[in-house]
């Protein structure tokens, strides 16, 4: 019985070594996956920073497109005014050159 108790322990040691190397590999296997992940998280950190400064810009043009096109729309109502008074003094300048025209005019000026 003495020499099989010896087996045993040594067994035993072996058992546990192995298991100990297992144990070793998972934790290795572990760090590998933690430093991926960490490596992964950086990536995306920065590439979230990035978006976040793309999506900053986006909304300074689309800011600056709305004032653009409040200026040209307040143009165009300017040029229609414009437009408008000089149809209106086209008109006037029509009628006082028909009564200049006109011969059997009288003493006052049309409206």
């Amino acid at each position: 019985m003495t020499n099989s108790q010896p087996e045993d322990i040594s067994t035993r040691f072996n058992n546990i070594d192995e298991q100990l190397e297992q144990i070793l590999d998972d934790i290795d296997l572990i760090r590998t996956v933690q430093n991926g992940i960490r490596r992964e998280n950086r990536i995306n950190s920065q590439n979230t920073a990035r978006l976040e400064r793309t999506v900053a810009r986006l909304a300074e043009i689309a800011t600056l497109h709305q004032q653009a096109f409040r200026i040209v729309e307040q143009d165009r109502e300017e040029l229609q005014r414009h437009r408008a008074d000089i149809r209106q003094n086209q008109e006037n300048i029509n009628r006082i050159l028909e009564y200049l025209e006109n011969p059997n005019r009288g003493d006052t000026m049309p409206n």
